[in-house]
């Protein structure tokens, strides 16, 4: 939470005079571009998580030196879960799905580039959006009438500043990689429960589903998971979050 005042102040400072050098490199000619539409894929999520997540992106060439992209996809976690939780629930039935958007406006940075974008050094502003969803079906082991469901949501929006650089190989081929893009980010979510379960069985889910986070996730007990989880299972936090990708595309 301290450092939050001082991404805003950095957002705030870094767009003025990202404008300014824009305006400034319109004295000079800047190479028209190739074409005007780059598709991408993104190959990150599937390398952190899961190889069932596909995300795609379109980025649009406005003018001399300026884009906006859009990027949505399918996201999927790996299950934190195998046959059982805290040594005394069965899972019995599995569902969960996810979707992830972002948003951004890139400024190239004619200065430092020499070819016609998209290829090249930019700084975009972003938002973005990720959200994902689970239910499974718990028997506690041993009883006959104890079935209830956990679900479960966690989702987060950022907003922040990225620097990134794109390579254009053969005038169709694009790699985009963004190297630094720090947010300002609200973590929400939390965990719900129907059926048969008491209040002692509900803080030992809690606190056996906040071990398993930590193991998986290890950057997530810091920024994400407070003490109030293990409580009540409630995500409700804001942050700093980080933004980083690579996106292989093609330019036509």
């Amino acid at each position: 939470m301290k450092n939050i005042p001082s991404a805003i102040i950095f957002l705030f400072v870094a767009f003025p005079l990202l404008i300014l050098a824009q305006q400034k490199d319109s004295l000079r000619e800047i190479p028209k571009p190739f074409h005007k539409n780059v598709i991408k894929w993104n190959p990150t999520p599937m390398m952190l998580w899961s190889n069932k997540n596909l995300t795609l992106s379109y980025e649009r060439i406005l003018n001399k030196k300026q884009s906006i992209a859009l990027t949505i996809g399918f996201l999927e976690f790996p299950s934190l879960t195998k046959d059982n939780i805290a040594g005394v629930f069965t899972v019995t039935s599995r569902e969960k799905y996810g979707i992830n958007l972002a948003l951004e406006y890139r400024f190239y940075l004619m200065k430092r580039n020499v070819r016609p974008i998209p290829d090249g050094l930019y700084l975009a502003p972003f938002v973005s959006f990720y959200g994902y969803q689970f239910k499974n079906g718990m028997d506690l082991i041993g009883s006959l009438d104890s079935a209830f469901t956990i679900k479960g949501k966690f989702y987060v929006f950022n907003a922040g500043l990225e620097l990134g650089y794109q390579f254009v190989f053969w005038k169709r081929f694009t790699l985009d990689l963004v190297l630094v893009g720090p947010s300002v980010s609200y973590y929400g979510g939390g965990l719900d429960f129907s059926g048969n379960l008491d209040l002692e069985r509900l803080k030992e889910v809690n606190q056996d589903l906040y071990d398993k986070i930590k193991a998986k996730y290890p950057m997530v007990d810091e920024y994400v998971i407070n003490k109030s989880f293990k409580q009540n299972g409630k995500i409700d936090l804001f942050s700093i979050g980080f933004r980083y990708l690579m996106q292989i595309g093609f330019h036509f």
